[in-house]
């Protein structure tokens, strides 16, 4: 979700993509008969982020023109292009000012230089969708009218996991990362403990690239907490977990939502990821529990899925990533079409902003989609659940309402059908 590599540097990979969908490997404009959405993404530093974002964007341009794309009495061939921000917020803003240098009417991203890059944007007219970076402080419609979230917002993420921690323990030791969001996330979960009845101890925090994490582990231990809260990007999530269990420390474990991703497990196998607890966003609607597997089926069907996780279950099956998180990014294409739509127009500019905070599509769950006016995130609070990690699966919890009403998603890959 700094400058750019050599004009749009992508990923080797990407480069096909780019190919198939019509996207353009250069700078400069767009055809007029072509409508450019950029995909500003850690391609080079976090394959598991990069990948959610471009492919749910991949498909949502894919079905937008199979089904044919009219505005304003004009035919238009939707695209998309990648940018590799490196997973460094000066690159990642670097990268919106070139994406709206090449004519890009939004900005789909982890958002990881957004608070730099939305005053370019704003001015450009040129709406930017966060997905992976849930900083509480973030949005806001006054003095960021251009910014919106379509992902998990970290003070939604911890009121939940700070009551289910509440239920468990009284004493609670926090790690996170030095990245704005893991820092973010950290104090939003004092506050929801704090809600919740429950002091937590001062956060200690790590940085991102931090050789080892013994000290702060021992640190974490001298307290002899009842439970250890992580927080930060998904290779850290990782590390922490394995540098706690190497310590011998059998403490719950519990994090945000990037302890759903596969590097998680990858990095701490399959005996210290077990019994991690994370929250999430559900994958499908109150109403609607087919829409999530037709959505995978139809990722499928072009070429974007099944996810391979990269690890075997103790019997020795393939384990697949369900593709909860590319929601995000089909949904946000979809909004984005559907605000051109409605401004009748595929030019860049304040109806364009407007446009796309009034707009609602469905979503890939079976939700209806669309953005609250009031703070710009596009996820309701009341849709995040717990689940726990087992045999390098993760299924929601018995012990939260919401959570136990959810179903369990078959992650076999062999049974991927």
């Amino acid at each position: 979700m700094g400058t750019p590599r050599p004009i749009t540097v992508v990923a080797i990979g990407a480069a096909g993509v780019l190919a198939a969908c019509g996207g353009s490997t250069g700078g400069g404009s767009q055809s007029p008969s072509s409508i450019l959405i950029a995909l500003n993404v850690p391609g080079s530093s976090d394959a598991y982020v990069a990948r959610v974002i471009e492919h749910g964007a991949e498909l949502a341009v894919k079905e937008a023109n199979q089904k044919g794309l009219t505005i304003a009495g004009h035919i238009y061939h939707l695209t998309f292009k990648i940018y590799d921000d490196s997973g460094q917020p000066q690159q990642s803003a670097g990268n919106v000012g070139t994406a709206i240098h090449d004519g890009a009417v939004a900005v789909v991203e982890d958002g990881l230089g957004a608070k730099v890059s939305t005053s370019q944007s704003n001015a450009a007219g040129v709406p930017e969708i966060v997905i992976t970076n849930g900083d509480a402080t973030l949005l806001d419609p006054q003095s960021r009218p251009g910014l919106f979230r379509l992902g998990i917002a970290n003070d939604a993420a911890s009121n939940v996991l700070g009551r289910y921690i509440a239920g468990k323990s009284t004493s609670v030791a926090i790690i996170h990362d030095d990245s704005e969001n893991g820092r973010d996330g950290s104090a939003q979960l004092v506050t929801a403990l704090g809600t919740a009845g429950v002091t937590a101890r001062s956060p200690i925090e790590v940085a991102a690239g931090a050789p080892t994490l013994d000290a702060q582990v021992a640190e974490l231990a001298a307290g002899n907490p009842g439970a250890i809260a992580i927080w930060g990007s998904d290779t850290f999530v990782g590390r922490a977990v394995t540098a706690i269990r190497a310590s011998g420390a059998t403490t719950p474990l519990f994090s945000g939502p990037s302890g759903e991703s596969p590097a998680v497990r990858a990095l701490a196998g399959n005996s210290a990821s077990d019994g991690l607890r994370l929250v999430s966003s559900r994958m499908t609607s109150e109403s609607d529990a087919s829409s999530f597997g037709q959505f995978e089926q139809r990722l499928a069907a072009a070429g974007l899925g099944p996810y391979d996780a990269g690890f075997r279950s103790a019997a020795g099956q393939e384990i697949r990533q369900p593709d909860d998180a590319s929601i995000f990014s089909y949904d946000a294409v979809n909004l984005v079409v559907a605000a051109l739509k409605k401004q009748n127009s595929v030019q860049p500019g304040q109806s364009l902003i407007r446009a796309i905070g009034q707009v609602k599509v469905a979503s890939a769950n079976g939700d209806a989609r669309g953005f609250n006016p009031q703070n710009h995130e596009g996820v309701a609070d009341d849709d995040m659940y717990i689940s726990v990690i087992h045999d390098l699966q993760f299924e929601p919890v018995k012990d939260e309402p919401l959570s136990a009403s959810l179903p369990t998603q078959d992650e076999i890959l062999a049974d991927f059908h």
